[in-house]
């Protein structure tokens, strides 16, 4: 059996960030990086690109092919972790063969929540969370005129855009009564439906699937879905977008699980010699000051930084995240993180309008707490540096939606610490 020093389960943001890291203080303990995928770590925000514009995995890759090698990195692909023993500190894994650790990282993720529909297992249904399931979409797309995309989330949105820059109708079923419901305010969510609706997208909201068929007696592929209103819709193609969820199996009885593994501020578990980062944990919420599940990428970047130079031995602690999105949609920019509808019992804002742009900052006790940008996103980096800085801005609330704040607007001592960062 061989040993290595560090283990890391995943080879995702979370991962890297956390070998990376490692590098940075231990140049020669091994490390060993498993994933069950076939690709070297890639932007996974980048997947539609697959299908709208032919994007290959190489050029999504978060490190060069060489990295893994250069950096003495023992890096198995298509090789998923089956059992950890914390007592024995061995990993089993799905080839037969079992390796051994002084410090185990889990990075495995999150997984798109599978709904209960009847047919979710006919040909032409995919989830939308990885290049293969982008690969898989594409080709498919020969035999598709009409997609039915389950869920009007960013996962969602991003696969309804990439697909009707193929050509594909597309209606988006949306079970709440808005788009990005959890990602923007009712007016950022209006302006994105407008712009949707003008690209050709058909969007139907306060809406269920209630199964997808096969029409076709001879034939397992999709063929229409049928909503909780009785009515069809006719498709060759399902998307199902409607979340995700943290990945614990792995972890499951053994170390402390809420909504997600458990973690202190420097990453460790409940066992010492075992940390987890990423979506499959739950770490502190910025804005809304009370721990939580964060499935977003500079998330699991930030906390893998912190766990990979704990790991070792070096003293860092995570100071949490929050969500955060910044994504085109259907040619509007839109940016949000943290509060987005505010609670007039505990929050006050700020808000700004013009031809083709929408902000709104909320803030908790003068400081910033929730931003949303719609059209006109130039301006987020700063806002989102105040809210990640809990900076106080009692007195000058106003200026930060104006047309001319920049980073000059910011408190000296805040602006010159950040400016090296910021260039």
């Amino acid at each position: 059996m061989v040993t290595y020093e560090y283990v890391i389960i995943g080879a995702s943001a979370g991962g890297l960030a956390a070998a990376r890291e490692i590098r940075r203080f231990d140049f020669s303990g091994s490390i060993l990086m498993l994933s069950d995928e076939r690709y070297p770590a890639y932007s996974r925000p980048l997947i539609a690109r697959h299908i709208s514009l032919g994007m290959t995995v190489a050029t999504m890759q978060q490190a060069p092919t060489a990295f893994y090698q250069d950096q003495g990195i023992d890096l198995r692909l298509a090789t998923r972790a089956i059992r950890i023993d914390p007592h024995a500190r061995t990993v089993s894994l799905d080839d037969g063969s079992c390796v051994s650790w002084h410090q185990l990282l889990i990075a495995t993720g999150s997984i798109p929540t599978i709904p209960e529909i009847r047919g979710i297992n006919r040909r032409g249904v995919f989830t939308f969370a990885t290049y293969h399931d982008a690969q898989e979409i594409s080709r498919r797309l020969p035999l598709v005129r009409s997609a039915v995309v389950i869920g009007g989330g960013f996962i969602g949105l991003s696969a309804a855009d990439a697909l009707r820059t193929r050509g594909v109708d597309v209606t988006i079923v949306e079970m709440q009564p808005r788009l990005l419901n959890t990602v923007l305010d009712p007016e950022g969510s209006s302006a994105v439906y407008q712009a949707a609706i003008a690209s050709g997208v058909r969007i139907i909201t306060d809406t269920r699937v209630m199964s997808i068929n096969g029409d076709h007696p001879q034939s397992d592929a999709v063929s229409s879905v049928t909503l909780s209103n009785y009515a069809r819709i006719p498709c060759e193609l399902v998307i199902l977008a409607v979340g995700v969820k943290p990945r614990t199996e792995l972890a499951q009885g053994i170390v402390s699980i809420d909504r997600g593994i458990v973690v202190d501020n420097s990453m460790r578990t409940s066992i010492p010699s075992m940390f987890a980062c990423g979506d499959v944990c739950q770490t502190y919420d910025l804005a809304r000051g009370r721990d939580a599940v964060l499935p977003i990428w500079p998330n699991a970047v930030a906390s893998g930084s912190v766990a990979g130079a704990v790991m070792a031995g070096e003293h860092r602690v995570y100071g949490g995240g929050t969500t955060f999105n910044a994504i085109p949609y259907f040619g509007v920019s839109v940016a949000s993180a943290g509060i987005v509808e505010y609670d007039p019992a505990v929050h006050d804002y700020v808000t700004s309008r013009g031809p083709g742009y929408y902000r709104k900052v909320i803030f908790r006790d003068d400081t910033v707490v929730g931003i949303v940008a719609v059209g006109d996103t130039t301006k987020f980096g700063l806002l989102h540096l105040l809210l990640k800085r809990k900076v106080n801005v009692e007195g000058w609330k106003d200026i930060l939606v104006q047309e001319d704040f920049g980073l000059l607007f910011l408190p000296e001592t805040l602006w010159r610490n950040e400016l090296t960062a910021i260039s």
